[in-house]
């Protein structure tokens, strides 16, 4: 059974693959990294401070690396 920053680095992975996050529509948001005090991280849209989702999977308890990746993949335009 893999951990949740397994499945989480292997989701990362995949997006990456593609070129971005799937189910964006092209536009570009602006997300931010928190510290939850507990060792993770989570990723939020800085203009509302929500919580980010993609698919069904709230971006939220991210380890260090996964949450960098994750805040990358985000910021980053999509070309088509």
């Amino acid at each position: 059974m893999k951990s949740k920053h397994e499945e989480h680095a292997l989701a990362l992975s995949t997006w990456e693959s593609e070129g971005r996050a799937p189910n964006r529509s092209g536009q570009r948001d602006e997300y931010g990294r928190r510290f939850d005090g507990d060792g993770t991280y989570t990723i939020y849209h800085l203009f509302t401070g929500e919580t980010a989702e993609i698919g069904s999977w709230k971006m939220e308890g991210l380890n260090p690396k996964n949450a960098a990746r994750a805040l990358r993949i985000l910021n980053t335009p999509s070309w088509p």
